[in-house]
């Protein structure tokens, strides 16, 4: 089979009050016609005999099973923390009570080979309690159209479960990790962010996974689905893919699963939930297509398809034979001569250590300067931290910079081509291990009490604020210095809508990882002002605060030393032009709809007016769109008279207002009128 023999499969085992199924679940592990790298048991702080029985399986399968223990109350966090464990090329995540079928895991890494990058999936059943033995019944999904994309599929029903999907660590960065937020649904909301960023699944030809349906009385996410805590967490990671999509302008290929899956959720809501059930009903109608475009794709579905092949089918209705699979390993292990005393005496679960801050430094060919801002990191009062530092193809040597400081606590990434400051910040995003997220430019620095200070405001903010910015200092190319001081807080989305007011932000801002979940990545096709997208669409959802003090210095001048070429690329006045007209094309619904455009506009006419740029009809332009949307408006008319009104007219029209003022002031007449 095409399978690399370098290739390393790490498997995940999220774990929680298990002891009845976890054992069968490492022995079907351990079954497997292909061996996995590695198996990481992550323990969520059982309460039964869970995390003994792991430890006996660790015992016996030293270099193989590790078992680790936090306490997180979350099944996301509890994954993500064992993906940050996992040295693995590719990633299973495997609930505690899940099967694989022996070959499972070969065929999933055959179709992975054959498609890296991407994501494999094999074909699943469900495992259903009859009469005292688990028994394989057909998976418990809406089928899938032969014509119907994964992503469509997915939002209407059609789904694999974790344990029938092998991630590439790749493709699993890429998607951004498990949504620590999410309530319910969290493995599909990973799989639909996945296919929304251009993530290819391929399907296994064999292989099988079981997915154990609890018998009733017992705790499972599923169960949950109908509370309103279910199905508000649907209705949220619905409104998320809506939003992923409408920012990539994607959603009008969405639009009848959108509503569909917005309908889903009012008819689970009815009658209990009447509220929720008119949200959801609401968004329905909104994405709704209209009756012709719906009758139209019906034939052409009918014109590609015959009747007896319109749909791919589910396995036929009925219980099958009872599944086995590991449970002679299963006891094995277990009564085996591995006694009480051994497991007892055996080294301690490890404790799960994680930084907390990632600390992301971009750098492109600026070596000379590193090591300055480096050390104002390691110089922190707060120790714990990661230093992720991430080389966009410099032409110069930051790796060298980076060894002379011999701390651990840096790790270094070189990207394989020059891709961009936001590709950098991206690869910084996906390579963090903590809960909290600073950024860092190349040339700035910061004051020693910086990550202290926001950390303690963080861990004080509730979980709806997302992003602190600091003060900054600015430093110019002449010696001057000048202190900004922050003042907005909260909601600020409508107020970024219009301008930018993080300046520096690509120096003072912190952030919860989580965010990238829930928001995504930077926009890699800005050519620039792309952190100002970025927190635009961060403030959309959550609530912004700040330390109010300079934290941070802002080195705000050309820092090159050598070719001179090297500048800020948000000074490049073409480079910012054209992304501010590119940010308007992305975000222009929403600011005409909060009636903020025509503020937006007029302030990029002013930017084509900067000295040096000076393009006049660039600007009149411009002006004439905020116009047509708000004609009344005083800051319209005024870069309107300055645009139009010829200065020679705009000068003597000023010149006879003051004479007629000091006439009126001389005559008393102004004095009378008022």
């Amino acid at each position: 089979m095409p399978i690399s023999k370098n290739q390393k499969i790490s498997i995940i085992i999220p774990c929680h009050n298990a002891e009845r199924y976890l054992s069968q679940t490492l022995g079907s592990v351990l079954d497997q016609s292909l061996a996995p790298h590695e198996v990481i048991v992550v323990d969520d702080g059982s309460t039964d005999s869970s995390l003994d029985i792991a430890r006996r399986f660790e015992t016996a399968f030293a270099g193989l099973i590790h078992v680790h223990s936090q306490r997180s109350g979350c099944a996301s966090r509890t994954r993500n923390l064992g993906a940050s464990f996992a040295s693995g090329d590719a990633l299973m995540f495997l609930d505690a009570d899940d099967v694989l079928a022996p070959d499972a895991l070969e065929a999933l890494a055959e179709a992975l080979f054959a498609c890296p990058g991407g994501v494999a999936a094999c074909s699943w059943q469900r495992l259903e309690l009859v009469d005292g033995t688990w028994r394989s019944g057909p998976a418990s999904c809406a089928p899938r159209r032969q014509d119907q994309d994964v992503l469509a599929a997915w939002l209407i029903g059609w789904y694999h479960p974790p344990c029938s999907i092998l991630w590439s660590r790749e493709a699993f960065q890429e998607a951004g990790c498990w949504d620590e937020a999410a309530t319910l649904n969290d493995d599909g909301d990973l799989m639909m962010r996945a296919f929304i960023g251009g993530i290819q699944m391929v399907e296994a030809v064999s292989g099988t996974a079981y997915y154990r349906r609890l018998p009733k009385g017992q705790i499972s996410l599923s169960g949950h689905r109908y509370t309103y805590s279910g199905l508000a967490g649907r209705l949220a990671i619905i409104e998320k893919v809506v939003r992923l999509l409408e920012e990539q302008r994607r959603v009008d290929n969405y639009r009848p699963e959108i509503s569909r899956a917005f309908g889903l959720i009012a008819a689970d809501a009815a009658w209990r939930f009447g509220a929720l059930c008119e949200q959801a009903r609401r968004r329905s109608r909104e994405y709704a297509p209209s009756l012709s475009i719906r009758a139209k794709g019906l034939l052409n579905r009918l014109r590609r398809e015959p009747a007896a092949a319109r749909q791919i089918p589910v396995a036929a209705q009925g219980l099958g034979e009872e599944i086995r699979f590991g449970l002679d390993r299963a006891r094995e292990v277990l009564d085996s001569s591995f006694s009480a005393t051994t497991i007892t005496d055996a080294k301690p679960s490890k404790q799960v250590d994680r930084p907390e801050v990632s600390v992301i430094i971009p750098v492109y060919n600026r070596a000379h300067l590193l090591q300055r801002t480096i050390e104002s990191v390691l110089g922190q009062t707060f120790p714990h931290f990661e230093v992720i530092v991430v080389d966009d193809c410099s032409g110069d040597d930051p790796a060298s910079v980076l060894a002379k400081q011999g701390d651990r606590r840096v790790r270094y990434f070189r990207q394989p081509r020059n891709c961009g400051v936001a590709a950098a910040r991206n690869r910084g995003l996906r390579e963090a291990r903590a809960d909290l997220v600073a950024f860092l430019d190349d040339d700035d620095e910061w004051f020693p009490e910086k990550l202290a200070l926001q950390v303690e405001l963080m861990n004080r903010s509730p979980e709806n604020v997302g992003l602190i910015y600091t003060g900054v200092e600015s430093v110019f190319s002449d010696g001057s210095r000048s202190v900004q001081i922050p003042s907005a807080r909260g909601d600020l989305y409508r107020e970024l809508l219009v301008r930018n007011l993080l300046h520096g932000g690509g120096t003072n801002i912190m952030m919860r990882r989580n965010v990238v979940t829930t928001i995504g990545f930077f926009d890699e096709t800005f050519p620039a002002i792309e952190d100002y997208d970025y927190w635009l669409r961060v403030s959309r959802l959550y609530k912004v605060d700040y330390v109010d003090m300079p934290l941070v210095r802002y080195n705000d001048h050309d820092p090159s030393r050598g070719n001179g070429k090297e500048t800020r690329r948000s000074t490049k006045i073409k480079a910012n032009l054209e992304a501010r007209k590119q940010f308007y094309r992305k975000h222009g619904a929403q600011m005409r709809e909060h009636g903020l455009a025509h503020l937006f506009l007029v302030d990029s006419a002013h930017r084509h007016l900067t000295p040096g740029w000076d393009d006049v009809n660039g600007a009149r332009r411009l002006a004439l769109q905020a116009c047509l949307l708000a004609p009344a408006s005083r800051e319209v008319r005024d870069v309107l008279k300055k645009l139009f009104v010829p200065e020679t007219l705009r000068g003597f029209v000023r010149k006879r207002r003051n004479w007629l003022n000091n006439r009126c002031n001389r005559s008393g007449l102004r004095k009378f009128i008022s």
